[in-house]
């Protein structure tokens, strides 16, 4: 095949109507030509493109519309390809009430179970991706609607999609959490915890609010609560002592630590080697006036 199977499907598709059958986002073949443009970013072999392009010829379950009935199958397969038009079949097929839950496949226009190659599933659930994701861009009342339960199908399914492709999913469906502003300790003495992260970590201690106080740095800082005089909303048991910090430093540990010797803060455990949230760290262990466990480490 070459591009000009994907004029002759356009071409093809624009003949049977696809052009002036409104859809989010404009038109159908708009639609359809978003879908296949997605896939080509992911990566899509050839004939899961040209199935994306074509998926709604024979309409689907959640948009019912066909462009060419099921007995002229033989026009697409001459079109698209016997591969293509056998995952356009599979996608137009599916019955998404019976499928979704544990992608157990059920024709919807025989009735009869479906058993696709694990190279079908593969494609099926990369063009269904691609297509929801179009989708939602264009309906924000379909993303309120089925946005939860969709991430959850492809969730479950993961696996069956490229990472690339995973990635969009994610950044279309859940809720994307960027970094951490600040956490909050329960601490027995503000004035001695403040003087504690000042001098042995560098914090910089602030007043804010309604003469709360906390320590910054970087672009986090740690809010401190008195113990028995929590701010509401607060955690369930507010206690001195139960927390465990990592905080990331960018000086080297062996000038930390002999920071630490001339403060008087022993050191508990370290140099280790951790796992970080982006890779290998090193780490050293202290305890701060509470007892609360904080790991001061570098990444390798």
């Amino acid at each position: 095949m070459t591009a000009d199977t994907f004029t002759d499907s356009t071409t093809f598709l624009i003949s049977k109507g696809a052009a002036e059958i409104s859809h989010p986002g404009g038109t159908l073949l708009q639609h359809l030509q978003r879908v296949a443009a997605q896939l080509n970013a992911w990566g899509a072999a050839e004939e899961v493109r040209l199935a994306g392009l074509c998926h709604a010829t024979y309409g689907t379950d959640g948009f019912d519309r066909r462009l060419l009935d099921l007995a002229d199958r033989a026009t697409l397969v001459e079109l698209i390809g016997p591969r293509a038009e056998a995952l356009v079949y599979l996608y137009a097929s599916c019955d998404r009430t019976a499928t979704y839950p544990a992608l157990r496949f059920a024709d919807r226009f025989t009735g009869r179970p479906v058993d696709p190659s694990d190279a079908e599933l593969r494609a099926f659930v990369l063009i269904t991706a691609a297509n929801e994701i179009d989708v939602v861009r264009h309906n924000p009342d379909i993303r309120a609607r089925h946005g939860a339960a969709l991430h959850a199908f492809f969730t479950r399914n993961r696996d069956l999609l490229p990472p690339v492709a995973w990635e969009t999913v994610k950044e279309t469906f859940a809720v994307r959490i960027a970094s951490l502003d600040h956490l909050v300790l329960t601490v027995a003495d503000i004035s001695r915890t403040i003087d504690f992260y000042r001098d042995a970590l560098g914090m910089e201690p602030v007043t804010f609010g309604d003469g709360r106080h906390a320590l910054t740095f970087g672009s986090s800082k740690i809010n401190l609560h008195a113990a028995g005089h929590a701010i509401r909303p607060h955690a369930l048991r507010p206690v001195p002592g139960s927390a465990d910090l990592c905080l990331i430093t960018s000086s080297s540990l062996d000038q930390v630590a002999a920071h630490l010797a001339a403060a008087g803060v022993p050191v508990e455990e370290g140099p280790v080697p951790r796992t970080g949230a982006l890779g290998p760290i090193t780490s050293l262990y202290i305890r701060d006036p509470d007892h609360n466990l904080i790991e001061i480490a570098t990444y390798d």
